[in-house]
């Protein structure tokens, strides 16, 4: 009697192994989209509409929708006003935010100076320093980028009337520079100043740095 057990062992062991690699490939193919989803979200950038900050002339906008969450109103903590912005939604440990801060001068520190106190803290290094001109003000402002890790960071300031100052951080940790710098251009270019003492004040940021350098 030829036995054909054997036979039938082998081809159920090919079959499995094909199997196995069939659910490997399509757990990698599931892999790959979902972090093309995540990519295509986060790269969809909306942003608010302009949040204003009652009795300021100031308003801003951050990102919201497509899974950035934002309350859309401007929170007071102590004499500092935040408006700001975390991605993804829901999530008590954000791999991106956004800090728009409506705050007190730091006296005889100039905007230099905060970014470095703020790169150290986060063990970031300043890899460039340049200055934005929008219609509304002057944005002195830094790139930090991670000693060890993979985080970005933009920070900006600008000088305002009453020893005022909107403080600017975007902030993201997967490596993403690109997306951070789109962000950042797009937070930057939405801030708006109707006020025209407070505009003739930012005007005199780069003066005020200068002396005090």
């Amino acid at each position: 009697m030829i036995s054909i057990a054997p036979a039938m062992s082998k081809t159920y062991d090919i079959r499995q192994i094909g199997g196995d690699k069939i659910a490997l490939l399509g757990l990698f193919v599931a892999s790959l989209l979902a972090a093309r989803l995540v990519v295509g979200i986060k790269s969809a950038i909306v942003l608010s509409a302009p949040i204003p900050l009652p009795r300021t002339g100031l308003s801003a906008s951050v990102p919201r929708g497509n899974g950035w969450e934002s309350r859309a109103r401007w929170a007071r903590d102590g004499g500092t006003f935040i408006l700001s912005s975390s991605f993804p939604s829901g999530s008590r440990e954000p791999t991106a935010w956004v800090i728009c801060q409506y705050r007190p001068a730091i006296e005889r520190e100039t905007p230099t100076m905060q970014f470095e106190r703020r790169a150290r803290k986060l063990d970031g290094a300043i890899v460039e320093i340049n200055q934005t001109v929008t219609d509304s003000l002057i944005f002195d402002w830094a790139h930090v980028k991670g000693r060890e890790t993979r985080l970005t960071l933009f920070l900006a300031a600008a000088a305002l009337s009453d020893d005022r100052q909107l403080y600017i951080e975007v902030y993201e940790g997967t490596g993403d520079a690109e997306q951070a710098e789109q962000v950042f251009k797009k937070v930057i270019e939405s801030v708006n100043l109707e006020d025209s003492r407070l505009r003739t004040a930012a005007t005199r940021g780069t003066s005020k740095e200068k002396e005090l350098l």
